[in-house]
């Protein structure tokens, strides 16, 4: 990737969560998205797979180099899981 700009390597870690009935029907569905650039050279020791790669500009680090309070925070993951939490305790569903 090096050479490329960075406006050209952009990339994100994406994560789904939904809560289905048995028969399949879906009653919650959230998305969380975590957006950086893929970076020049793998960096930091927190994470896994693709963590060392994932350039946060805002951060000038990459994901691995977070804290696991920072990445949990920033993550697709977490927020994925905190958007279903919120509509599962705040929603009206249907069981």
């Amino acid at each position: 990737m090096r050479g490329i700009p960075p406006d050209q390597r952009r990339a994100r870690f994406v994560c789904t969560m939904c809560i289905a009935t048995p028969d399949g029907m879906v009653l919650i569905e959230t998305r969380g998205e975590f957006e950086g650039v893929i970076a020049d050279e793998p960096r930091g020791a927190h994470g896994f797979g693709y963590d060392p790669h994932l350039w946060i500009p805002e951060r000038a680090m990459t994901s691995a180099e977070l804290s696991p309070q920072e990445k949990n925070a920033m993550s697709h993951r977490g927020r994925a899981v905190r958007r279903l939490a919120y509509l599962l305790f705040h929603k009206r569903i249907s069981w």
